[in-house]
């Protein structure tokens, strides 16, 4: 697509539109970005006109000024711009797909390969093994949730810190990068609700549990099949076998489909295991392996407690084999394509494996099919300890903490990593358990709705010692044990002090990390 000499309306300047204004722009266009939710502030707006030449308006334009509109998939279809263009028959590209046409003319990224990762959940996961194992023979640049990183042997460094996921934002740390002096031999990028056309490898991790979007006009599975729909000519997708609507919007394209299946799932019990090119099995070992008092801060994923994003807790707790030890001291995994052992792992302790088997699975099939050998993705595995804000556990001042606040934490991680916390409480014959649960912001990710954690609270509260709700929006909610704090740091000072040695400190919390 010609980027030059056309007039754009970017809608939506808050999630990702202002770096896809600016390319544009760059590319000669004129640019209009419209604030859709008016919540840019004004300085912004004036920078964008003054440095960039980018009119910006708080208001609906007519659209019949613009040759295209750009708005974001979740953009309420009713908007008056949108109404507009669709009965002018004028085209309409999503955040994702004109970012794949931007990158289309960036000539730097030449001979660079990219991955892209989406999903409902275990997105930074899998996208965070995936670089750790790339990075044993490649070098790599890893856009997540938790920041943008260079990784290189198995070990990290920080580039830039604060970006979203939003299509937009890989605009952004593409920049970065170049401008920091890297040029990987690898990009992933970890991306929301789809794909941008032009990944060698995309990653679909999950589509379930699905929710509505753009004022719950469309559903959020149809948007990331921008991932299958606009995969470019020779690319390759690895598909979660139980995502049965991208299995068959894949049947009618032309490049290669890998499927996995995390056997233990609930999300497709009954689809038969030799169906998926790779799955999982777990399983415990009588090996013994230390339990570290607290985890510290590594460059790497060994050890990781870096910050995070999106929640990976998808996966139900409570089966059989969690039921005996869950926090799976001493447990292994076995990978296996089709129907034969590829390697089986020894993992530490530390972390509620059932919150990482999607990315397990996904992570090393990604990586064996890419060409790292077999012995580097198991020491990934088996050196791994959970990333922080992912069911990671920790003990702060002798008392055990389990982690599961990052910002795509919602109600259903919040039951899953509670009923996992009661398996615990039960198998180390703790005391009790005392729950912090909240937001700190309501705009990440759409908020924690105070009616979701009222229901939360009624079905699960008397399970706990204590709950400290954390976020003002919460102050609506009753119950008993109850208490609230503003934000995370005090939520957690609270529970501190409520503890006693022998109970456990939940933190579900939806935040930035």
């Amino acid at each position: 697509m010609d980027l030059y000499r056309k007039k754009f309306a970017v809608l939506d300047l808050t999630h990702g539109g202002i770096p896809i204004a600016k390319s544009l722009a760059a590319a000669g266009s004129e640019v209009t970005g419209i604030d859709v939710y008016g919540t840019v502030e004004p300085e912004i707006l004036l920078e964008l006109k003054v440095k960039h030449g980018i009119h910006c308006s708080k208001t609906p334009l007519p659209a019949s000024r613009f040759d295209l509109l750009i708005a974001p998939v979740h953009l309420d279809s009713a908007y008056p711009m949108l109404l507009e263009s669709r009965a002018q028959g004028k085209s309409i590209l999503s955040h994702h797909e004109i970012v794949g046409e931007i990158l289309k003319g960036n000539s730097r990224l030449s001979g660079i390969k990219t991955v892209e990762v989406t999903g409902v959940k275990a997105k930074t996961s899998t996208a965070s093994l995936l670089a750790d194992m790339l990075s044993r023979q490649f070098e790599v640049v890893l856009h997540t949730s938790r920041g943008l990183e260079y990784w290189k042997a198995g070990t990290s460094s920080l580039i830039y810190r604060g970006l979203s996921i939003t299509p937009g934002s890989i605009l952004v740390a593409v920049e970065n990068v170049f401008e920091a002096g890297f040029r990987p031999d690898f990009f992933i990028f970890e991306i929301s609700i789809g794909g941008t056309g032009t990944a060698d490898f995309g990653i679909l991790t999950t589509l379930s549990p699905d929710y509505g979007i753009a004022n719950n006009t469309a559903l959020a599975s149809e948007a990331k099949l921008q991932l299958i729909r606009n995969a470019k000519p020779g690319s390759t997708l690895l598909i979660n076998v139980g995502a049965e609507k991208a299995l068959k919007a894949a049947k009618t394209s032309k490049i290669k489909v890998l499927t996995f299946k995390d056997p233990f799932s609930a999300e497709f019990p009954g689809i038969p295991a030799q169906i998926a090119d790779f799955m999982l099995e777990t399983g415990f070992k009588p090996v013994s392996l230390p339990v570290p008092s607290e985890l510290t801060i590594s460059s790497g994923l060994s050890g990781s407690s870096m910050s995070a994003g999106l929640s990976d807790s998808s996966v139900p707790v409570g089966l059989p084999e969690l039921q005996n030890s869950p926090t799976s001291s001493g447990s292994s995994i076995r990978f296996i394509h089709k129907g034969n052992e590829i390697f089986s792992a020894s993992l530490l302790p530390g972390y509620n494996i059932s919150a990482y088997r999607t990315a397990f699975v996904a992570a090393s099939a990604a990586a064996l099919e890419l060409g790292i050998e077999r012995e580097a993705v198991i020491s990934v595995i088996e050196g791994f300890r959970g990333l922080s804000g992912r069911m990671q556990e920790k003990e702060v001042n002798g008392i055990s903490l389990i982690d599961n606040s990052n910002s795509g934490m919602d109600i259903l991680s919040a039951e899953k990593a509670l009923e996992y916390a009661l398996l615990k409480k039960k198998d180390e014959k703790k005391e009790g358990v005392i729950l912090v649960l909240g937001e700190e912001a309501s705009q990440v990710c759409e908020g924690l709705p105070p009616e979701s954690v009222q229901g939360f609270v009624e079905k699960f509260g008397t399970k706990c010692r204590q709950v400290i709700l954390v976020g003002e929006r919460m102050k609506v909610v009753t119950g008993k044990n109850i208490s609230y704090a503003r934000n995370l740091p005090e939520g957690l000072s609270k529970a501190s002090e409520l503890a006693g040695g022998d109970d456990i400190i939940l933190s579900s919390v939806k935040c930035f990390r």
